[in-house]
């Protein structure tokens, strides 16, 4: 597989490139990051994947070491060198070097990177005959922690649970807290449809608020879809006529059976699959064949 790398804003060759022992991404996952997809080279939703990254950097506490437009141009200058393919982009700042120590103290030499690989083609089954997912139990027990929101290089939970859904041949992981309130997903948000009305959990339950997921949110009134945040529980997920999970790098997905329950007739749902349709409409992919096709 071909890697563009861009480190501290410097094309270099990914065995070239080094982070210092001492940065705290490295000892502590002290830093925040986006992944975010290309489209034949177009980054889609870019400035709304800074934002988030800034919004990110606050909730640590966190400056980020350089302008958000420059991150914007150090971005595209990753993709101009990748060529114009359909690509994963990962960008990551890191807090820096500091002493040892949990607490950050004075920190310098921030590490940001960008990597560039190409996207492997979508399982075209995950859409036609949609996914199995696993229902998974976050370790809360008195509500998200001080970081819920921020997309921070402390991805081990995230980690544990994509394993464990891997482990049980399943395609995507869906979390549920305290009193079995509806989350997210591993590495996705949720939405649910009851009849005429689809929800997804409220950002106050401490989840991620995806790109995908409020684009999701936003196109759906065209279709006369009545789409709200709302808190959810498990029994509301298992009793859904529709179940499908938003990523940027994966758009929609419909989920089919959650464990051994099947959802609705256990195909992908007509609403699933027009939403999906209109969100690609947004993307520089507008017009391609859908993934079921």
């Amino acid at each position: 597989m071909t890697v563009t790398l861009s480190l501290n804003g410097r094309l270099v060759r990914p065995d070239e490139a080094s982070v210092p022992a001492l940065d705290r991404g490295l000892l502590y996952g002290d830093g925040v990051f986006e992944v975010l997809r290309a489209y034949d080279g177009v980054a889609f939703a870019l400035d709304a994947h800074l934002d988030r990254l800034c919004t990110s950097a606050e909730r640590i506490a966190m400056r980020l070491p350089v302008a958000a437009s420059l991150l914007q141009a150090e971005v595209h200058a990753a993709l101009a060198a990748a060529g114009p393919l359909d690509a994963h982009v990962r960008l990551l700042v890191t807090r820096g070097v500091g002493e040892l120590g949990v607490a950050p103290g004075n920190t310098r030499d921030a590490t940001r990177m960008i990597v560039v690989t190409p996207l492997a083609p979508a399982s075209q089954n995950a859409y036609v005959q949609g996914i199995r997912a696993i229902v998974a139990r976050a370790p809360w027990l008195a509500g998200p922690g001080p970081t819920a929101g921020a997309k921070t290089l402390n991805y081990l939970a995230n980690i544990a649970w994509s394993r464990e859904a891997q482990a049980r041949g399943a395609g995507e992981a869906i979390v549920v807290g305290h009193n079995d309130t509806l989350l997210e997903g591993a590495t996705s948000n949720v939405f649910v449809l009851h009849g005429a009305e689809l929800s997804t959990p409220p950002l106050d339950a401490g989840i991620l608020g995806g790109i995908t997921r409020a684009a999701v949110l936003a196109v759906a009134p065209a279709l006369r879809v009545s789409a709200r945040e709302r808190a959810l529980t498990l029994a509301d997920l298992l009793r859904a006529d529709e179940v499908f999970v938003t990523s940027s790098v994966r758009e929609l997905v419909p989920v089919v059976q959650l464990d051994d329950h099947v959802v609705g007739e256990g195909m992908p749902g007509s609403v699933t699959r027009a939403l999906h349709r209109a969100y690609r409409a947004l993307t520089p992919a507008a017009g391609r064949a859908m993934p079921w096709e």
